[in-house]
């Protein structure tokens, strides 16, 4: 069964080395550079180790003016391919 995650307080790992168009780029070790978009970026960049993922939720729905539902499948989506990516740890 997987972790709620809604509790959790992500922290970002790695940090930004470059913004190409739309693109980031966040390098984790000399080997392991990832190629993010947009959103996936703000989403990481938001992950302090002191909010929650429900707060990062709220904050982006008050930010977007898009309801809490709306959000909460894609932003645990991205959250999920953060921490495969080893991108962000809880």
């Amino acid at each position: 069964m997987e972790k709620d995650l809604s509790n959790s307080k992500p922290m970002r790992n790695g940090e930004l080395i470059n913004q190409e168009g739309e693109n980031y780029y966040i390098k984790i070790s000399d080997d392991k550079v990832y190629e993010v978009a947009p959103v996936a970026y703000y989403i990481w960049y938001m992950c302090d180790g002191n909010s929650t993922v429900d707060q990062i939720i709220e904050r982006i729905s008050k930010e977007a003016n898009l309801s809490i539902e709306q959000l909460h499948d894609p932003v645990y989506t991205i959250i999920r391919e953060l921490l495969k990516a080893e991108l962000i740890s809880i």
